[in-house]
Order: structure tokens, then C-alpha cells, then sequence
């Protein structure tokens, strides 16, 4: 199995909003005299500071994967698709900006997980393939689009398992 990260273009901004949380509980403790509303705001900024954290983890030891079998696509802790490698095409290079509203949704004919509205790998099945993001029902894609690091490599490594 090999990984291919996707969490360069994110990181900072997860870093930056944990500095950032961690002055503003520090200012909300020293600034503020009303117990109630102290204790909500540091309550509300520890919460915070826990997902900053969690998402700087899930980046780090959850890449995206290959394997002989399978590609294995994920977005933080809130998405994760397993694509046989006998249902892929051959896989390309191709840096594309979206305007979806969410990290991974249909666009067009694509299932697109992207990264600050950005894709560089895009993946065609052999056959089109349902899924199913949830509120929207089940949707028939032709390919997948995603971000990786490195997208030369994560290329090579897929079409080393596919073709």
C-alpha cells in the first residue's frame, strides 16, 4: 500500500486557526470578568482548538492510499471511498478550481474532493459508478477528481496498479 498525502494546502490554515484560538482564549482569560460568559468562551475555544487539532492528525496519518486492490479516498474524518483498482482508468494530471460549495460533492460527471477548491488527479472508471453523498441521493459518476501532494507521483502510482 502506498499513500499519497493530500494535506500540504491545508495544514497552515489549521495551524493558523489554532494560533489563533489559543491567543483568543488567552485574551477572553485575562480580559473578561463575567464568569459565565469567560467559562463559555474558553468552553467554546478548548472545543475548537480540539478540532484543529484532530483535523492536523486526521491529515497526517490519514492519507489517501493505493494498493493492489483498492484506492482509498478520503477528506478529513468526514469522507472515505474504497475504488477497486479493476474499476479505474488511467489516471492523469489535471489541475482544475471548483466553485462547489462542499469539499466533496457530483459536479457535472465527477465526483470532486477537493482541497481549498482545488483538484490535480483526475481518475475515469471503466464503468460509471454510484455514489451516494447522502441528502442528495445516489449520483452516477464517470470519474473522480481529488488533490494530492504530489500529483506526478500519485498518478504513477495508480497507473502501476491499473494498467
Amino acid at each position: 500500500m502506498v499513500e499519497i498525502p493530500y494535506g500540504k494546502r491545508m495544514k497552515p490554515r489549521y495551524v493558523r486557526f489554532l494560533i489563533i484560538t489559543a491567543v483568543g482564549i488567552a485574551l477572553v482569560a485575562f480580559g473578561l470578568d463575567i464568569p459565565w460568559l469567560l467559562i463559555t468562551l474558553i468552553v467554546l475555544g478548548v472545543l475548537n482548538a480540539v478540532v484543529c487539532a484532530g483535523a492536523l492528525y486526521v491529515l497526517t496519518k490519514q492519507p489517501h492510499t493505493v494498493s493492489a486492490d483498492e484506492l482509498r479516498l478520503r477528506q478529513l474524518g468526514f469522507f472515505d471511498w474504497r475504488i477497486p483498482t479493476a474499476d479505474l482508468g488511467a489516471a492523469q494530471v489535471a489541475e482544475r478550481g471548483h466553485k462547489g460549495q462542499r469539499s466533496v460533492e457530483v459536479i457535472g460527471d465527477a465526483l470532486v474532493i477537493q482541497s481549498l477548491t482545488r483538484t490535480n488527479v483526475s481518475v475515469p472508471f471503466r464503468e460509471p459508478q454510484l455514489v451516494d453523498l447522502g441528502k442528495s441521493g445516489a449520483k452516477r459518476v464517470e470519474r473522480v477528481e481529488f488533490w494530492a501532494d504530489d500529483p506526478e507521483r500519485a498518478v504513477r502510482e495508480i497507473n502501476a496498479r491499473t494498467t
